[in-house]
C-alpha cells in the first residue's frame, strides 16, 4: 500500500502550525517504522528543511507553500502522479482528490473559542474545515475525547473518526547530565518549564501568576516555543525566561532538567509535550481541559487551570516523593504512545479506506 501524507508545515519558518507540524512528522516516521514489504510513504513538503526531518525511508515530493495553490491543484496534480491508496491532510484538504482523502483533525476548538486564532486562520478553519471532515473518507482523531468533539461539533459519524494517537520522538527519553548541559546552554537551575507557541490557549498569564503565588525566590519559569498572537504581551506579563524555538535534543534536555514540567492549556485534542515531558521522566502538572486527563492518566497532576489551582499542583509536584512517583510513573505512561502504536492505528485506517 501507498500512503501520502502533507507535510507542507514541517519546518515552516514561523509560529502558528508547531503541533500539526509534529503530528505529521510523527505519522511519517510511525508508519515507515511499522511499513511491511510493499509498502511506500510519500511526504508531501513545501520547504527544504523538511526532507532533513523525515526519516531514511520516506520519499518526498514538492507541493507549493501558499494555501491555494497547494489545495486548488498542487496537491491534486502529485496525488495523481504518486496514486496512493490514500492521503493525509490536515484540517483541510483539497475539494477533488484522486485519492481518498484522511483528514486529521486535531481538535474543534477553532468552533468553540475562534477568539484564540488569528483572524485568517479563524475564518478558513471555520469555513474549509467542516465541509472538509464530511467530504473526507475518514477522519482521524488524536485521542477518544477529540473524537467526541469532533463528532459533536463537525456533525461527522462516529464510525466515520479513527483515533490514531501521536508518539513522542525516539529522543524524548531520560538523557544522563541534562542538568548539566541545560545550565551550560541556557543558564537556568531550578525551572518550571512550558512548551507550545506562545498565544492566549496556552494559559502562560495563570502558570506565571501560580509561580509568583509559590514565592519560590530560586524557581523561574521557562517557556519554550515560537511567537504566537499576543505573544509580546504574554511575554510582558509572564515575566518569565523565554527560549523561543529549541531543538528537540535540547528540549529533551529541558524537560528531563525541570523541577516541574506544567501544561496549562485552555485546551488540547492531545497535548503532545505533556507526553514528551512523562517520557523525559519530568514531573508533570497538566489542566483538566481537553484531552489532557485522557492522556495523562495518574503518572502528572491534572489541575483546575486556574493560578491557585496550579499552584497547588507545582507545590505538589515540588515536593520530593510526589517529584519521584511522577518521575517513575512518566516514561511508562508515555510508552502507551508509542510509534508502533501509532503506526499500527494509521495503517489499519489506510486499510479501512481502500476496502
Amino acid at each position: 500500500m501507498r500512503i501520502a501524507v502533507d507535510c507542507h508545515m514541517v519546518a515552516q519558518p514561523h509560529s502558528g502550525d508547531a503541533g500539526n507540524a509534529r503530528y505529521a512528522e510523527q505519522l511519517v516516521a510511525s508508519l515507515v517504522a511499522t511499513a511491511k514489504a510493499g509498502d511506500d510513504v510519500w511526504a508531501l513538503i513545501a520547504h527544504s528543511a523538511a526532507a532533513g526531518r523525515l526519516p531514511v525511508g520516506v520519499c518526498h515530493a514538492g507541493v507549493p507553500v501558499a494555501d491555494v495553490p497547494r489545495l486548488a491543484w498542487g496537491a491534486a496534480r502529485i496525488l495523481t502522479t504518486l496514486a496512493p491508496e490514500a492521503a493525509v491532510f490536515t484540517y483541510v484538504a483539497p475539494v477533488r482528490s484522486p485519492c481518498p482523502v484522511m483528514l486529521a483533525v486535531h481538535d474543534v476548538s477553532f468552533l468553540s473559542h475562534p477568539e484564540w486564532l488569528p483572524p485568517r486562520a479563524r475564518t478558513i478553519l471555520r469555513t474549509l474545515c467542516p465541509p472538509a471532515a464530511r467530504r473526507a473518507r475518514l477522519v482521524l482523531a488524536l485521542s477518544q475525547t477529540a473524537k467526541a468533539e469532533i463528532v459533536d461539533k463537525l456533525r461527522v459519524a462516529p464510525e466515520q473518526v479513527a483515533v490514531v494517537s501521536p508518539a513522542p520522538a525516539e529522543i524524548f527519553a531520560p538523557r544522563a547530565q541534562a542538568a548539566e548541559r541545560v545550565a551550560a546552554r541556557f543558564g537556568l537551575d531550578r525551572y518550571v518549564l512550558a512548551v507550545g507557541d506562545l498565544g492566549p490557549r496556552k494559559n502562560l498569564g495563570a502558570l506565571a501568576d501560580a509561580v509568583r503565588r509559590l514565592a519560590d525566590p530560586g524557581l523561574e519559569l521557562a517557556l519554550v516555543g515560537r511567537a504566537g498572537p499576543g505573544a509580546r504581551e504574554i511575554l510582558g506579563s509572564t515575566r518569565a525566561r523565554w527560549l523561543d524555538h529549541v531543538s528537540d535534543a535540547d528540549l529533551a534536555d529541558l524537560y528531563g532538567a525541570a523541577a516541574v514540567t506544567a501544561f496549562p492549556s485552555l485546551h488540547e485534542g492531545f497535548g503532545l509535550p505533556a507526553v514528551e515531558a512523562m517520557a523525559c521522566a519530568s514531573p508533570l502538572v497538566a489542566s483538566n481541559r481537553g484531552a489532557l486527563a485522557e492522556v495523562v492518566g495518574d503518572a502528572g497532576l491534572v489541575v483546575d487551570p486556574t493560578a491557585d489551582g496550579l499552584a497547588d499542583g507545582l507545590r505538589a509536584a515540588l515536593e520530593p516523593a510526589t517529584a519521584a512517583r511522577l518521575r517513575a510513573a512518566g516514561p511508562a505512561r508515555a510508552a502507551v504512545y508509542s510509534p508502533a502504536a501509532m503506526g499500527a492505528a494509521a495503517w489499519d485506517a489506510v486499510r479501512r479506506v481502500r476496502a
